[in-house]
């Protein structure tokens, strides 16, 4: 049972990613605009088959905001941790002792920004979190450049985070059909945003099964997604952790240009990978431009 917390941007070319966000975009814009009038597509169950199977546990973070001033950054993305329940009670013992190693005041939530300033740090994290048996990571990444103008996402922020918001989910709902010992129910929580307002997207996830793609196995979400605070739950601060090591890695460049790699190439053997060991598309989605990733000074050529 899970418990809480205890004592360089790229270019606007069309590519795939690219023709992959205006695609989907018209089924964003329409589900939030009917979310209030068409039916609620019921999501989960309770029935036999789900009341047996094992649970899976989701916490996911942000990295980059959706703005799209000069300041703002290139890219926005999502850090998802997988776990299943009986494996969590050593993540939790994991973030409880780097909350202690970070010197984190007690009942705050550890930080990357705040807390894993320093890289002898960071690799403590990410030395300290890779060892953690069976956690699985999935990131979801959109490059800003690659959407399209006029776009919906360019406009409105809601549409821009529901819109990667659901990536993240119909991602972690495939992880937990193909979960090394079966199929598992899964619970979801996404970090809180604050100043955002989150019923646009429990909106959304509620009209998403009946708008497809109907290879999504929705029947395995166990209830609602939820957003809570990041000081509540490990598993949320740990996907901050997460998410920090992928914006130092390939989302900004430090003071001379360079990146720091090492942190998130620690982890990359817990990136959800499908049977080729192959994680493009499956632990690791990029909406954007393919080269302009792969095109980092660091990223390995047999792939991430």
């Amino acid at each position: 049972m899970s418990t809480k917390v205890g004592s360089a941007p790229g270019h606007g070319i069309r590519t795939q990613g690219t023709r992959a966000i205006q695609r989907d975009l018209s089924r964003v814009v329409g589900s939030m605009q009917s979310a209030h009038e068409a039916p609620i597509a019921r999501i989960g169950g309770k029935g036999s088959l789900s009341s047996r199977r094992k649970l899976l546990r989701v916490y996911v973070d942000e990295t980059g905001d959706r703005g799209r001033q000069a300041t703002s950054s290139p890219y926005f993305a999502f850090a998802a941790v997988l776990i299943a329940d009986e494996d969590e009670p050593e993540l939790r013992a994991t973030m409880s002792m780097l909350r202690r190693e970070m010197k984190v005041p007690h009942a705050r939530a550890l930080h990357w920004k705040d807390h894993v300033k320093t890289f002898p740090r960071r690799q403590y994290v990410s030395r300290s979190l890779s060892a953690v048996d069976g956690l699985k990571i999935i990131y979801v990444v959109v490059e800003k450049a690659a959407i399209p103008a006029g776009s919906g996402m360019r406009l409105d922020h809601a549409i821009f985070y529901n819109y990667a918001a659901g990536f993240v989910l119909e991602r972690a709902l495939l992880a937990a059909k193909d979960w090394h010992d079966g199929p598992r129910d899964l619970v979801i929580r996404y970090g809180h945003v604050k100043g955002f307002d989150h019923t646009t997207t429990a909106s959304y996830f509620r009209q998403k099964p009946s708008q497809g793609p109907s290879w999504v196995p929705w029947h395995l979400l166990r209830g609602q997604p939820r957003f809570e605070d990041q000081a509540n739950w490990d598993g949320l601060q740990a996907a901050d952790m997460y998410a920090g090591m992928l914006h130092v890695a390939a989302l900004r460049t430090d003071d001379f240009g360079g990146y720091e790699e090492h942190h998130l190439l620690k982890v990359r053997q817990q990136i959800r990978r499908n049977r080729a060991g192959n994680c493009w598309g499956w632990g690791f989605k990029w909406l954007g431009n393919e080269a302009t990733v792969k095109s980092l000074p660091w990223w390995p050529s047999e792939g991430l």
